[in-house]
């Protein structure tokens, strides 16, 4: 029986994952450029950008006033040089970048005469597009970087934030000449550009500055940082315009509180209080602002207060949120990467169970060099940082402090058993027997049996190094296992005393499933699949007088079942035989990618009951098989799935190509 319709359907999918050039993704795995936009002098010149791909790729559209070489290439990186000649207008274009079937832009700018821009609002920036310059006017805010000139600029919209701006005479990295302080009114232009989902202005160029008639003069205390106790906080301000208000965030207000404002002529005093903190460290920015002739003028200053150090696990610690907040977490190492030059380390670190990890970013000793402390993966560390992340991904932000390690001497079984009483050491076994497995709710512990290539350990009421749930880890006969505790005794037999922890935990390799290798028979199954819900493949059958044949079997006498099929990229044709349990004639459902692309009836077989092994008789009406018109482009997953309710058993068997 012909399935034609299905593969119809499927190959109308797959088609659908095909991009156009309509739809560009401008930020691809595929291929990364060291830069979007490019600028040529009017005079003639060339510009020189890096292209990083993932496969060949190549320029297209390229229009004649412009030369890229070379114009495409393979898989690594390449230098890739964009010429003009002099030029008497300017040119401008945007040319395509193609590479696995998707799409950078390059836009490419040629201006023989300067173009005074307009001001764009911040929200307009925002909305627009990577490559094109833009010329803000607003308030600087926040100001991150004093050498290379980070900051954000602020209008009546919304915000930008710069990276980089040049100085007077276009060179990099001398922001302070340029005398800018938060709260001065600048007008800067420079090109768009998201980095990891940021949109920026790019090495800025100063068009005019108005300085702020507000400015910080001094704090007290002069480090701005409060004790845990809280206290008084008092700002000196310069001011030329018409008064002072103050603005104290609405998260920092249950926690601080202005208590004096004194003015004279050309000089404010602001006291702020500050509550005792009972948790993490917490900070805030203050803001000041006068105005004058009907403009807004604004300083800022940051305050912090240390807080309590608050314990955490692993999995508490990723649950948290970014901020000042400090905690202390424990793990056992997995990975380590230390750095002698910088004098600090990179340590990852799992829960007990092993179910969670987090990156405590380059962590540094409470006292001399990292390095120094010989970290190890197995080791069990403490270190106390701030909640960060990067690309999304939760990490301890940089300059934790590593306030204590717990390593364990490495021994053979052989070792162990012959090392005094109360020795402690930690042993790597392959896990033989475990019994008494009791969770969480009970007394969290499991006794293992060990045993490497001459000898065997029994490791007595084994628990995590957190105390987290060891049913959650579930050791399992077959796993690689490393505990770290005593040597201990019992009745004359040597074992590891109660209380050793889990350092390392590798579950059993699940044993590749053989590529099928076609036979004789006609009902054998030749492909690849993997089983889904309330499906077997543990039952054989006698079928039509050939025994021992391999069947599927989907669903139970309540639950539906599903399988999935792996078809070769390439395949032309597919065919299976299906049939019902006896008496139950159902409906299988064909879906690709979560969407079902067609049905089909299937009849009752009376062999199709009771358990393996069963006795089938078939026919041609129970054979299924479609032709796929064109070579599929890749390996293609087809699940198929038995009905819901009553009728929901199927066999499955001569599934070929």
């Amino acid at each position: 029986m012909k399935l034609k319709y299905i593969f119809t359907t499927v190959l109308a999918a797959l088609a659908l994952t095909t991009g156009c050039k309509e739809d560009i993704e401008r930020h691809l795995d595929e291929v990364q450029v060291s830069s979007s936009y490019v600028a040529i002098p009017a005079e003639g010149g060339s510009k020189t950008i890096k292209v990083t791909a993932h496969d060949a790729w190549g320029f297209e559209q390229i229009p004649d006033w412009l030369t890229i070489y070379p114009s495409y290439g393979s898989a690594g990186e390449a230098d890739v040089t964009f010429s003009a000649e002099k030029a008497t207008s300017t040119n401008e274009a945007t040319v395509y970048l193609s590479c696995g079937g998707k799409y950078q832009l390059i836009n490419v700018l040629q201006m023989t005469e300067k173009t005074e821009l307009p001001i764009s609002t911040c929200k307009e920036v925002n909305n627009g597009e990577d490559g094109v310059t833009y010329r803000i006017k607003g308030t600087v805010k926040n100001i991150s970087n004093t050498t290379y000139g980070n900051y954000y600029v602020q209008d009546d919209t919304d915000e930008v934030y710069v990276y980089g701006t040049l100085d007077a005479s276009g060179a990099e990295k001398n922001f302070s000449s340029l005398g800018i302080t938060a709260g001065d009114i600048v007008t800067v232009e420079g090109p768009r550009k998201t980095y990891s989902g940021t949109i920026e202005l790019v090495n800025v160029t100063v068009i005019a500055i108005e300085k702020s008639l507000i400015k910080v003069d001094s704090v007290d205390p002069e480090s701005a940082e409060l004790p845990i106790e809280g206290g008084d906080f008092t700002v000196t301000l310069s001011c030329s315009g018409d008064g002072v208000s103050v603005s104290i965030p609405e998260a920092a207000q249950s926690w601080l509180s202005v208590k004096s404002v004194s003015t004279s002529a050309k000089e404010a005093v602001v006291v702020f209080n500050a509550a005792a903190n009972a948790g993490g460290d917490r900070s805030t920015t203050l803001e000041f602002i006068t105005t004058s002739g009907g403009k807004e003028y604004s300083a800022t200053t940051t305050l912090a207060q240390k807080g309590a150090v608050i314990a955490a696990t692993v999995e508490e610690f990723l649950a948290a949120a970014e901020g000042d907040t400090q905690y202390r977490v424990t793990g056992v190492i997995t990975e380590v990467s230390a750095n002698s030059q910088y004098h600090n380390a990179n340590i990852i670190v799992a829960s007990g169970d092993f179910t969670k990890t987090v990156q405590l970013y380059r962590a540094v000793a409470s006292e001399g060099n990292v390095e120094d402390l010989g970290l190890a993966a197995g080791d069990i560390v403490t270190v106390v940082g701030k909640r960060s992340s990067y690309n999304g991904n939760p990490q301890m932000a940089a300059g934790g402090i590593v306030e204590s390690v717990k390593s364990y001497a490495k021994a053979t079984l052989a070792e162990f058993l012959a090392a005094a009483n109360d020795s402690e050491f930690a042993v790597t076994g392959k896990i033989t027997k475990v019994a008494f497995l009791s969770g969480k709710s009970a007394y969290n512990n499991v006794n293992i049996t060990i045993a490497d290539e001459e000898n065997t350990l029994y490791l007595y009421r084994v628990t995590t190094y957190d105390k987290s749930d060891v049913a959650v880890l579930n050791p399992e006969v077959g796993a690689t296992i490393t505990v770290g505790g005593k040597r201990g005794e019992y009745n004359g037999s040597p074992q590891m005393a109660a209380g050793g922890v889990v350092l390392a935990y590798t579950a059993p390799a699940d044993e590749p499933d053989p590529d099928p290798t076609p036979d004789e028979s006609p009902y054998s199954i030749d492909l690849n699949y993997t089983l889904g819900a309330n499906a077997y493949d543990d039952g054989i059958a006698t079928i039509n007088g050939v025994e021992g044949q391999k069947v599927l079997k989907i669903g139970t006498s309540s639950k539906a079942g599903s399988v999935t099929i792996t078809i070769p990229a390439g395949t032309k044709k597919v065919s299976f035989y299906a049939v019902a349990w006896k008496g139950a004639a159902t409906t299988l459902t064909f879906s690709m990618g979560g969407s079902i692309v067609a049905t089909q009836d299937i009849a009752a077989n009376d062999g199709a009951t009771g358990n393996t092994p069963y006795t089938l008789t078939v026919a041609d009406t129970d054979k299924y098989s479609w032709d796929i018109p064109v070579d599929l482009p890749t390996d293609t997953d087809i699940t198929i799935s038995t009905a819901e309710g009553a009728k929901t058993r199927a066999i499955f068997f001569g599934i070929k190509k």
